[in-house]
């Protein structure tokens, strides 16, 4: 598929779309400044905003959109129910809550955020099966549009009912840190494949190898990591609060990478700028006022 813009649409497995790139507001909380930046994406042109009931940030993305002047409906908004919510009808409870944070009828796609409460938790397959199916329950009120996972690798894709597949797992994905499995895992069934920290949390922005594609392109390096994850099929999320960075962001589509390109990208050393987030050894947790600890 030959896409154009941020705004161009990706089919989901399940037949609806998603725009091609996203905008992150992972430390954009809930407050009068926490708007502007989500408001600027939008006048930007990023249509795909995403937050979580972790993010403290729905209460300022619901705001943006509506003084966007946008219909709903142009919109694509994401949330995530967090891992310690995983149980009976605390699922249902949270997705209320943030469409009350957000003031909306319906998420277009809503996520489990993480796959395990913690290190003692033995019994996480049953618990994502059950989630899952409350999961798809929402979907069939139309709560929610479509369904996922985040953070997600094979062996937790594997603990679900295999009926409904997941329409995408939003993985840590930037060049120096493929998820090569999880992406050919994901990508074999159909599962589209979301990067959160696409830039490497900046990391990789003076990386020289990267830096000479860029000077090679005429582009900035924010704009080849971008352009990375879209030639590998991986719907990119970002993040600025800088306009002049968060328009630079949007124009990915008037230069490709190449063979000689992708081949230099792909052997960023390993972990480049990696989190140290991984789903099974570094599982976080928050406290009462969800701020990672």
């Amino acid at each position: 598929m030959q896409l154009s813009s941020v705004k161009d649409l990706i089919a989901l497995n399940d037949g609806n779309k998603i725009p091609a790139v996203g905008f992150g507001t992972w430390q954009i909380f809930d407050n009068q400044n926490g708007k502007e930046p989500v408001l600027q994406a939008l006048e930007c042109g990023y249509r795909h905003i995403d937050t979580a009931a972790l993010y403290n940030s729905e209460e300022s993305v619901g705001l943006a959109v509506k003084e966007s002047g946008l219909k709903r409906e142009e919109v694509f908004i994401t949330t995530k129910v967090w891992k310690d919510d995983l149980v009976d009808d605390a699922i249902k409870a949270s997705l209320y809550r943030s469409l009350d944070n957000l003031k909306m009828d319906y998420v277009d796609l809503f996520l489990i955020h993480w796959p395990r409460a913690n290190y003692n938790d033995l019994y996480w397959p049953f618990i994502l099966a059950k989630a899952w199916e409350k999961m798809l329950s929402l979907k069939e009120e139309g709560l929610c549009k479509s369904i996922g996972v985040a953070n997600f690798l094979p062996h937790h894709l594997q603990a679900l009912p295999d009926w409904i597949k997941p329409a995408c797992d939003q993985i840590e994905f930037h060049v120096g840190y493929m998820q090569e499995e999880t992406l050919e895992y994901c990508q074999k069934r159909g599962i589209l494949v979301e990067g959160w920290a696409a830039l490497g949390r900046g990391l990789c922005l003076n990386n020289p190898q990267i830096e000479a594609i860029a000077k090679k392109h005429q582009v900035t390096t924010a704009q080849v990591c971008l352009r990375f994850c879209l030639e590998l099929g991986v719907v990119p999320l970002v993040k600025s609060a800088n306009p002049q960075r968060m328009s630079e962001n949007t124009k990915l589509f008037d230069f490709s990478l190449d063979e000689e390109d992708l081949k230099a990208l792909k052997v960023v050393p390993n972990k480049s700028g990696w989190s140290g987030e991984h789903p099974d050894t570094a599982i976080p947790f928050c406290d009462e006022e969800r701020h990672f600890l």
